[in-house]
């Protein structure tokens, strides 16, 4: 197993800054595209993981986020295309992982606000994975959307783009945790994992406010996101806890799988974790969580083609019913 630095280079000459998780032998490749307000330094646990069973894993940061992000700039994608900057760097990414492992799968795992970004990049990039995973996610929730995207107008004409509102922050990551009270810190909804939760609020590029134009960029992303336009043999696999305030206690994603399967795609599957709640890959039950997403690795991956004796019992790596299942 081997770590590398990763440093690509997107159109306006943005560094996208990342680390390469390189077994041996890999057999797939997962890249990851982390949440708001943290990092992908928070996934490389996770990453050396996969690469004990020979899953190369990719982790980049987003533009605003990471240790490479300047003062001014952590909470911010840009001034300008914000949302078209990140959707495009992701597809760099994916673009590189494709190049370094040719002929083996590319999974693109996006988490929360990752998630929204994933999905984005794969409307627009079809080809760019052969798989979709989708952590902590939502329905595309319009009324609401609508409802933030004309708050968010409002504050940018007083304000301008970089300006941090309490408000904004207040509406999210506060409303979050009310589920939890009386709560023991302010992050409590993100995991039942105490050190979990103090690990995350210890670390100065976790937990920070995002400027009003990031959440503008944010909001308008995902109300472009249309399963309608995303390629119908892709297969996407959505998981979420049960408690998990983002995908409103399960209620929300299990919408946006309805939809994502009305819309025609062929294979989509729900995983709900039972008590979990944000941060799955955080939570107490971890190692389950990190053996489901293993397992959607593995499925992915084209058997070794059978001999003659065998070729009546082949059958199609991953091949499984979309369907929702609980814990």
């Amino acid at each position: 197993m081997q770590e590398h630095p990763l440093t690509l280079t997107s159109d306006d000459d943005h560094l996208i800054h990342g680390t390469l998780f390189e077994p041996d032998q890999p057999r797939a490749v997962l890249v990851i595209s982390h949440g708001m307000a943290e990092h992908d330094g928070r996934y490389a646990g996770f990453a050396r993981w996969l690469g004990e069973h020979d899953i190369a894993t990719i982790t980049f940061n987003h533009r605003g986020h990471g240790p490479a992000s300047a003062k001014d700039d952590l909470g911010h994608y840009s001034d300008q295309q914000g949302w078209h900057k990140v959707t495009d760097d992701l597809y760099r990414v994916l673009g590189h992982a494709r190049a370094r492992f040719p002929g083996v799968p590319v999974l693109l795992l996006g988490h929360s606000m990752g998630s929204f970004i994933a999905q984005s990049c794969i409307q627009q990039h079809k080809k760019a994975a052969d798989a979709l995973i989708l952590s902590a996610t939502n329905r595309i929730n319009k009324p609401q959307l609508l409802a933030y995207q004309l708050l968010i107008g409002g504050l940018l004409k007083v304000y301008g783009r970089r300006h941090r509102s309490p408000t904004l922050t207040n509406l999210s990551f506060g409303r979050f945790n009310k589920a939890f009270e009386p709560a023991r810190t302010d992050s409590d909804w993100l995991s039942r994992d105490p050190a979990q939760v103090d690990a995350y609020l210890a670390d100065p590029l976790c937990g920070f406010q995002c400027t009003t134009g990031l959440w503008q960029d944010f909001v308008r992303g995902i109300l472009s996101i249309n399963p309608g336009q995303w390629p119908k043999d892709l297969p996407v696999h959505l998981f979420a806890g049960t408690e998990d305030p983002v995908a409103e206690m399960g209620t929300g994603v299990t919408r946006h799988f309805r939809a994502i399967r009305d819309a025609g795609v062929k294979r989509v599957t729900l995983r709900l974790f039972e008590g979990g709640r944000h941060e799955m890959l955080n939570e107490t039950n971890v190692d389950q969580v990190r053996d489901y997403i293993l397992s959607l690795c593995q499925s992915h991956i084209q058997p070794e083609q059978p001999g003659p004796e065998h070729a009546s019992q082949g059958k199609k790596a991953g091949a499984r019913p979309s369907g929702v299942d609980t814990d």
